[in-house]
């Protein structure tokens, strides 16, 4: 609680001498095991791959080594958590691809015990 106040008062100051505060996403969960169910190291290696500009789905399963199906799931899961954002993009001459980007250039995750 005293860093979210903390981090508060920094960007009132900011806009205050009428400066951006930095984009960044806080995501808190009450409970440790909320925080356990939504971040597994999967998902903190998916989040790292994700850029601003967005990663298509199935070159991000093929970055992590992992199934596009398992990496769908997870992109699902944190974009209900709105950490992450998917749009749909026309791929020439394939249909059409998911693809990822972050919510936020930088992202806090924090669980009170």
């Amino acid at each position: 609680m005293d860093r979210f106040f903390s981090r508060m008062r920094a960007n009132a100051r900011k806009l205050d001498r009428d400066e951006r505060p930095a984009p960044g996403l806080n995501l808190s969960f009450e409970d440790p095991a909320d925080f356990l169910e939504v971040i597994t190291p999967a998902r903190v290696r998916l989040l790292q791959k994700i850029n601003q500009k967005g990663v298509p789905l199935f070159a991000l399963a093929a970055a992590l080594s992992r199934d596009p199906s398992a990496v769908r799931r997870d992109v699902t899961l944190l974009e209900s958590k709105h950490l992450v954002k998917t749009r749909r993009v026309s791929n020439p001459g394939h249909g059409v691809q998911t693809v990822v980007e972050r919510a936020a250039a930088s992202i806090e995750l924090a669980a009170t015990v």
